[in-house]
C-alpha cells in the first residue's frame, strides 16, 4: 500500500511534506489507509494528485509538468520521479487523463477513438480448473495459506535480516564516523580537514599490513616534537680528528732512551736527581752572580762553574732543549683535545639528538683515554728532563684510534642525515602524521573490537543475502505462476465481451439502454474497434453526463481485463460524477460499492477485499455524503495482553489551495462527520473573526461576502420560513438583527452585497478587501447568533471542531 507522499514540485503542489502537514489534533502523523476519501473544491489540486498515481500506472510523468519532484512511500519500497519506470505497485487510475488516453472519442468526436480491451470470455472448464489449481497454490496473505502467504513470511525474515545487518553496520559506521570527525579530523597535530569515514576505513586496512608497527609512547612523543620542528640551517663542515700520538712517540722515544754522561760527573748529583735538578735550575739564577750564592749569601768556590760545566755538558743541554720542545708539542695536543668536537646537539633535528648525545659521549670517553696516554707521555718526558742522565722507557698506550674514528664517523653520518632532513622535513612531517594517525586508528579499532564487528556484520550479511535469495526465488515462483494464470486467461479473452460488460453496467446501474458500446470488425476484419451507438447508429454530440457515465463504466469493466483480473490493485478514482444529476451520482456510488468496495466472504467467514487500496476524490458534497456509506475495510491490530481486535482501516483527507500552492491535510470534522455546506459556510465566517488569520489563510476573507450571504440565507430561512414580503431578501436580516441597529445593519448590508456582487461596483474587484471591516461584521453576526440561541451556537462550534463559548 501507499503510505505517504512528499511533493517538492508537481503542478499546483510545491514543498508538500507529509509528516509536517498530515497530523491529527494530537499532532500524530496519519498515513493513507486502505480506503481513502479525499475532498477538495474545484481547482484545489485533486486531479494533480491523481496524476501522481497515474504516473505510477503508466510508469512515466506527464510531459507538461516541468521538473517534477516527488517521493511516494509505500510497503513495496519508495518511488521517486526518477525511479517511476521501475516499481512493484499495480495501480489503476480513473481521471481525466484516463478518459483522454482510452476514450479519445469522448474528447474529440471527429478523430478520437476508443481503445478496445478484452475480458474473460465463455467458461472453459479445463482452463478454469488449471487457473483454479494455480490460484489455490498461490493462496493469499489474508487466508494464511499458499505461496503468497509463504512469501509474506519470507519477506518478514528478509526484512528482519536486513534490519539486523543494517543496525550492526550503521552502529559500526557511526562509531567510525564519530571518531573520524571528532578525534582525527579536529586534531590539529595529525588530523586532515577532509578526513571522513572512507579515510578511517582505509587507515584501518593499512594497520592490517605486515609492515605496520604501532608507535610506542616515546616514539609518539618524538613524532609530535618533530611536527613542531622548524627547518634548521645546514651544519657546516664535518668532524675530523687526526691523532698525533704515534708521531709524538716517534719524537719522544729517542729522547727518553738516549744515554748521556757528564765529562766529570759529580757523584752526589748523580745519586740525587732532585738535587741535580735543583742545581741545574740554580745555574740559571747564579751565572750572572758568579761570586755569591743567592740562597745563603756565601761566597762561591772559585772553580764552581768549571766543576758544574764539566757535569752539565753541552750534550745534556741539547737533550734538555729537545725534551722541552717535545713536552710543548705533547702539551699542545692535550690542549687541542677539548676542541676536537665543537658540534652541539641543538644543531641537529630532534630525531638525531639522542644518537648525537650517545656518539658524542662515547667520543669524549675515548678521547679521555687518549688524553691519558698523552699525559703519560708528557710525564715521561718531564721525568727525563728532571733526570737527564737517567734513561726512561715508554709505557704501552691504552687508547683505541679505531674506536675514536668510529665515533667520528657516526657523528659525521648524523651531520649528513640532519642536513638532508632540511630537504625532507616536510615529507618527514607527513610520515610522522601518518604514523601518529595510524597508531591512533589502530588503538581505536582495538578498543571497539573492529575485527569482531566486521566478522559479525559479514555473518549478518550472509544471512541477509540468503534471506533475500529465498524471498526472490519465492517471488519469482509466484510471478511465474501469475504469468501462467495470465496466459490461461488470455486464451479466454474476448474483446466483444468488454463492450458487453460496459453495456451491462450502463443498463443495470443506470437503466441507460439507449446508448451502447459496440465491438465492430474493421474493414478488413483483422481487428475489432469500439464504437458508441444510439439506437443502433453511431452516436455523436454526447452530453457531458453521458460521456461521464460511459467513461466510468468503461473503467470499471476494464478492471476485469486480463492485465487487472486477479491482482491486488491500488485503485484511484478522481471525481467520477462530473455533470451528473443526483440520481446518477447515487448510481455511481452504488457501482463503486457493489463492484469494488463491498468485501467478499472467505470460506472461514473472514472478509476478502477486491482491492489492495482505494482512493476516491470528489468536489461534490452530495457524493461525499454517499461515500460515507461505503463498506469500511477492517484490519486486525494487537491490543493489550497480545489479543487482537479489528479496527477501521479508512481515513478522510482534504486538499486545500492557498494561493498558487496546494496542500493535503486531514479532513476537518465538520466535513467528515456532518458533510453539509451550511457547516462549511459557518466555519469560513468563524475564521474571519480574528483579522490575524488573514496572515495564515486569506481565502476566507476574499470569499467572505459570498459565504456570509449564503449562510444568512440558509440560517434565516429556517429561522423565519415565512415573511411578509418575499421580494425583500433583506427583511429576514432586519428581523433577526433588529432595525434599531441601523449602523451595524448598513455595514452588514454593504458587505453582504458589495462583497458578494461586483456588477454594481466593478471597481470593487480591483481593490484589496477591508479585513478590519470583515472581522467586525463576522464578530457582530456570531455574537448575534450566540445571543439568540446559545445551544445552537455551541452546537455549530462543535461541528467545526472549536470549543464551546461560555460568555
Amino acid at each position: 500500500m501507499i503510505n505517504q507522499i512528499d511533493i517538492a514540485s508537481f503542478g499546483s503542489f510545491s514543498g508538500l511534506e507529509w509528516k509536517r502537514t498530515v497530523r491529527d489534533r494530537g499532532k500524530n502523523v496519519q498515513n493513507f489507509k486502505r480506503l481513502n476519501i479525499i475532498y477538495g473544491r474545484n481547482y484545489s489540486g485533486k486531479t494533480t494528485l491523481s496524476r501522481v498515481f497515474r504516473a505510477l500506472e503508466i510508469r512515466k510523468t506527464p510531459l507538461s509538468y516541468l521538473n517534477p519532484s516527488f517521493t511516494i512511500y509505500g510497503e513495496k519500497g519508495n518511488v521517486t520521479h526518477a525511479t517511476i519506470p521501475a516499481h512493484n505497485y499495480d495501480v489503476r487510475v480513473y481521471n481525466r487523463d484516463f478518459v483522454t488516453d482510452n476514450l479519445g472519442f469522448l474528447v474529440n468526436q471527429v478523430d478520437g477513438e476508443i481503445k478496445t480491451f478484452a475480458i474473460v470470455g465463455e467458461q472453459n472448464k479445463e482452463i478454469d480448473d488449471a487457473i483454479s489449481a494455480i490460484e489455490t497454490r498461490l493462496g493469499s496473505v489474508e487466508g494464511k495459506c499458499g505461496l503468497r502467504y509463504e512469501l509474506e513470511t519470507k519477506k518478514k525474515e528478509r526484512d528482519r535480516t536486513e534490519t539486523s545487518h543494517r543496525t550492526a553496520s550503521n552502529s559500526l559506521e557511526e562509531k567510525l564516523r564519530s571518531h573520524a570527525n571528532k578525534e582525527i579530523k579536529k586534531n590539529r597535530e595529525y588530523g586532515s580537514p577532509v578526513y571522513n569515514i572512507g579515510s578511517i576505513k582505509s587507515d584501518i586496512a593499512a594497520t592490517k599490513k605486515p609492515d605496520f608497527v604501532t608507535l610506542t609512547i616515546d616514539e609518539q612523543a618524538a613524532k609530535l616534537t618533530l611536527l613542531k620542528q622548524e627547518a634548521l640551517p645546514d651544519i657546516t663542515g664535518t668532524l675530523g680528528i687526526q691523532l698525533k700520538f704515534d708521531s709524538l712517540c716517534s719524537t719522544a722515544e729517542p729522547l727518553l732512551s738516549k744515554e748521556i754522561t757528564p765529562t766529570k760527573p759529580i757523584q752526589e748529583l748523580l745519586n740525587d736527581s732532585v738535587l741535580q735538578l735543583w742545581v741545574k735550575q740554580g745555574i740559571g739564577h747564579h751565572r750572572e752572580k758568579r761570586d755569591t750564592c743567592a740562597f745563603c749569601r756565601q761566597a762561591l768556590p772559585d772553580n764552581i762553574w768549571q766543576v758544574l760545566d764539566s757535569h752539565f755538558s753541552k750534550e745534556s743541554g741539547e737533550l734538555e732543549a729537545a725534551l722541552d720542545a717535545a713536552i710543548l708539542t705533547v702539551n699542545n695536543e692535550i690542549n687541542a683535545i677539548s676542541g676536537f668536537n665543537s658540534f652541539k646537539r641543538d644543531q641537529f633535528y630532534t630525531e638525531e639528538r639522542s644518537a648525537f648525545d650517545t656518539s658524542s659521549a662515547a667520543l669524549s670517553h675515548a678521547l679521555g683515554v687518549y688524553k691519558k696516554d698523552l699525559e703519560s707521555l708528557k710525564k715521561a718526558l718531564e721525568d727525563r728532563k728532571s733526570n737527564l742522565f737517567q734513561v726512561i722507557s715508554l709505557k704501552d698506550s691504552i687508547h683505541d684510534g679505531k674506536e675514536i674514528q668510529k665515533h667520528v664517523d657516526a657523528i659525521n653520518a648524523l651531520i649528513s642525515t640532519s642536513n638532508s632532513k632540511t630537504k625532507t622535513l616536510e615529507k618527514d612531517k607527513i610520515a610522522a602524521r601518518n604514523a601518529l594517525r595510524l597508531t591512533n586508528v589502530y588503538t581505536f579499532s582495538q578498543a571497539i573490537n573492529h575485527d569482531d564487528e566486521i566478522v559479525k556484520i559479514n555473518n549478518l550479511k550472509t544471512d541477509m543475502d540468503g534471506a533475500r535469495t529465498t524471498y526472490d526465488e519465492a517471488e519469482k515462483e509466484i510471478r511465474k505462476s501469475e504469468s501462467a494464470v495470465s496466459a490461461l486467461r488470455a486464451k479466454q479473452k474476448d474483446e466483444s465481451k468488454g463492450a458487453d460488460r460496459v453495456n451491462s453496467l450502463l443498463n443495470h446501474f443506470f437503466g441507460h439502454d439507449g446508448i451502447k458500446l459496440e465491438a465492430k470488425d474493421n474493414l478488413d476484419q483483422t481487428a475489432v474497434k469500439f464504437e458508441i451507438t444510439r439506437d443502433g447508429k453511431s452516436a455523436y454530440n454526447l452530453s457531458e453526463g453521458e460521456c461521464s457515465l460511459i467513461a466510468f463504466c468503461y473503467f470499471i469493466a476494464k478492471l476485469e481485463d486480463p492485465d487487472s483480473m486477479g491482482k491486488k490493485l491500488i485503485i484511484y478514482i478522481d471525481d467520477p460524477i462530473s455533470s451528473l444529476d443526483g440520481n446518477h451520482i447515487f448510481f455511481i456510488f452504488s457501482l463503486i460499492e457493489s463492484l469494488i468496495a463491498k468485501p467478499i466472504k472467505n470460506p472461514d467467514g473472514s472478509n476478502a477485499y477486491r482491492y489492495k487500496q482505494l482512493f476516491i476524490s470528489t468536489h461534490n458534497l452530495d457524493f461525499l455524503k454517499y461515500l460515507k456509506r461505503l463498506s469500511i475495510p477492517k484490519k486486525k491490530i494487537t491490543a493489550g495482553e497480545g489479543k487482537q481486535k479489528s479496527v477501521d482501516d479508512n481515513e478522510h483527507f482534504m486538499i486545500e489551495r492557498n494561493g498558487a500552492s496546494s496542500n493535503i491535510l486531514l479532513m476537518p470534522s465538520y466535513l467528515k462527520d456532518y458533510i453539509t455546506e451550511f457547516h462549511y459556510l459557518f466555519h469560513q465566517i468563524y475564521k474571519c473573526k480574528d483579522p490575524e488569520n488573514a496572515h495564515i489563510n486569506y481565502e476566507p476573507f476574499f470569499g467572505f461576502g459570498n459565504n456570509l450571504r449564503k449562510f444568512l440565507e440558509a440560517f434565516l430561512f429556517f429561522k423565519y420560513p415565512y415573511h411578509d414580503n418575499r421580494n425583500d431578501a433583506f427583511e429576514r436580516i432586519k428581523k433577526f438583527f433588529g432595525e434599531e441597529e441601523d449602523t451595524a445593519i448598513a455595514l452588514l448590508n454593504r458587505l453582504n452585497n458589495e462583497f458578494s456582487h461586483l456588477e454594481a461596483v466593478p471597481d470593487r474587484g480591483f481593490k484589496p478587501v477591508e479585513i478590519p471591516e470583515i472581522s467586525k461584521v463576522a464578530n457582530y453576526v456570531l455574537d448575534k447568533i450566540y445571543a439568540a440561541d446559545q445551544d445552537q451556537y455551541n452546537a455549530l462550534l462543535k461541528s467545526i471542531g472549536e470549543p464551546e463559548r461560555t460568555s
